[in-house]
């Protein structure tokens, strides 16, 4: 196996002995005469891999492959270090009877074994003759995969920075390796490091590449959303506004009494909105957004200075205030907080009267009996808004668990459905708000508590604010069903009509999404 530093020798006087592994990288030259044409050709052939290709394992294979010709070997491969795990594996290895290839997943070798671990520590190159009588041979690798070694060449695979592992040749098909093999093998290790390195890199810009194409592509699917949602439904308000104005004061009718004010307030609040998608689309810069506690620290300061400045408008701001802290309170409020058992019971209860005639299983698990210090309606409004959610997100005949537990972190509130699921390239947009998980062109909105009823993604945005303020967590997991992939795949929304599943629990084993309500200690106490 070539995970042995083998024996060291004091032959070959006048350059560095290779028995033993005490050749350096540096003092590898390679000799003028008698050297094999072929192997010359070697790392001519590595060096345009490595020019003409940015796919690391097809190079990986025409080295290796090349190695085995050439040096004429059972087996050669590639080990690299893992810093995570501090251990090496097979990135590529390849043998005649595939005896390492096929047992090459379940293999890894300790930082400390082996030749690979000497070679990678002193940055020596090994030359092994007998590596059945080497003590430092790492057995399990042998036991695993019952490949025999003999002999081995291991170097080290070495840039500017860092080793990253190494490279091998395994059993000389006739003798032993020679000290013109160990020059190839360092030769050609450095076009291996290389190429690995410049893979790194390029894979960290295939990386960034694409989730700035995900980032573009949840910009324009969250601009057409906002246009189907808002645009034409507010040019319709605001003409019809405008109709009514008038006829009120054909009649005669005082609008001081009515609530048109309010009305135009709001619309210029979505006139607002329908601005900011435009400086996105002309890709202008508009104002940078703050986080949600700041904005809501900013609200309080308005409130204060529209005091000074109105008095006569006193008593009105400060409702204003009161509502809007009842809405959105913070951590630092007190709350006599609300018994988790009695939510779950009324909450278990209006489930069942909003999914009407939906075929659903809902279940609401008897919680583990605490107190949590929250405001009873925020609370309400976090499990009503995660459970309608779940149904929407379920078609008939499908299931819903909804449970609460402690942790080692304190307690959490679980909505679990076993519906259609997230695509996984969505999920990281699920908490942005006024964003669709259909394709726009496939989305409507519709009576809520209907099977992908749609809306417009408040409810979890409202429960990342409330998390924020607070100082709760709020994540979920999500496996999307693998008979609609996509968000452009369609679910029938009735297990009983999927093609897919012949049984309802072939659905229930096949997606579904699970959110996390995560409440530290702090905010708990519990009940006896």
């Amino acid at each position: 196996m070539p995970l042995n530093s083998g024996k060291e020798s004091n032959e070959n006087c006048g350059k560095p002995p290779l028995d033993g592994a005490l050749m350096t990288g540096n003092n590898l030259k390679i000799n003028s005469g008698g050297f094999d044409p072929a192997r010359m050709d070697l790392l001519l052939n590595s060096a345009k891999a490595l020019a003409s290709t940015t796919d690391i394992d097809h190079l990986l294979q025409v080295i290796v492959g090349e190695v085995q010709n050439v040096i004429e070997c059972e087996g050669a491969g590639v080990l690299l270090y893992d810093e995570a795990k501090d251990d090496f594996f097979w990135r590529l290895v390849q043998d005649k009877q595939s005896f390492l290839s096929s047992a090459s997943d379940s293999i890894r070798i300790p930082r400390n074994s082996g030749v690979c671990g000497w070679v990678f520590d002193t940055g020596h190159p090994a030359l092994v003759h007998d590596a059945a009588n080497d003590p430092r041979l790492y057995r399990p690798v042998e036991d695993k995969s019952g490949f025999q070694t003999r002999n081995m060449i291991c170097v080290p695979l070495q840039t500017r920075e860092k080793r990253l592992g190494v490279l091998y040749a395994l059993n000389r098909n006739q003798g032993s390796f020679n000290d013109e093999d160990v020059e190839v093998m360092s030769a050609l290790a450095s076009n291996v490091a290389l190429a690995l390195e410049n893979a790194s890199y390029y894979e960290s810009l295939v990386n960034s590449h694409k989730e700035l194409e995900r980032l573009n592509r949840a910009k324009s699917k969250m601009l057409h959303h906002l246009s189907h949602e808002l645009k034409t439904p507010l040019a319709i308000i605001e003409a019809s506004l405008a109709i009514m104005k008038r006829k009120i004061s054909v009649v005669g009718i005082t609008q001081g009494n009515l609530p048109f004010e309010r009305i135009e307030r709001n619309i210029d609040r979505l006139k607002t909105i329908e601005k900011q998608v435009t400086h996105i689309i002309e890709d202008r810069e508009i104002p940078e957004r703050t986080p949600h506690s700041h904005v809501f620290d900013d609200f309080e300061d308005f409130i204060e200075i529209e005091h000074e400045e109105n008095p006569l408008l006193s008593d009105c701001l400060e409702l204003i205030r009161k509502r809007f802290r009842k809405a959105f309170p913070d951590r630092t409020e007190e709350a006599d907080g609300v018994i988790l058992e009695g939510v779950f019971e009324s909450e278990s209860s209006h489930a069942l009267l909003m999914k009407q005639n939906r075929q659903l299983d809902i279940c609401f698990e008897k919680p583990d009996k605490v107190t949590i210090k929250i405001q009873p309606h925020i609370l309400v409004s976090i499990l009503r808004g995660l459970v309608r959610n779940a149904i929407e997100n379920t078609p008939d005949h499908g299931k819903i668990l909804v449970r609460g537990f402690f942790t080692q972190q304190g307690y959490t509130i679980s909505v679990r459905d076993f519906g259609v699921g997230i695509p996984e390239d969505e999920q990281s947009n699920v908490f942005e708000g006024f964003y669709p998980i259909q394709e726009t062109d496939l989305y409507s909105s519709g009576r809520p508590y209907g099977f992908l009823a749609g809306g417009t993604g408040a409810d979890l945005l409202k429960m990342r604010i409330f998390s924020e303020r607070i100082g709760f967590v709020i994540r979920f997991n999500s496996q999307r069903c693998s008979c609609i992939p996509t968000s452009r795949d369609l679910c029938p929304g009735d297990i009983k009509k999927c093609s897919c599943c012949q049984r309802i629990e072939d659905c229930l084993a096949n997606g579904g999404t699970e959110f996390l309500v995560e409440f530290p200690h702090d905010l708990l106490t519990i009940c006896k």
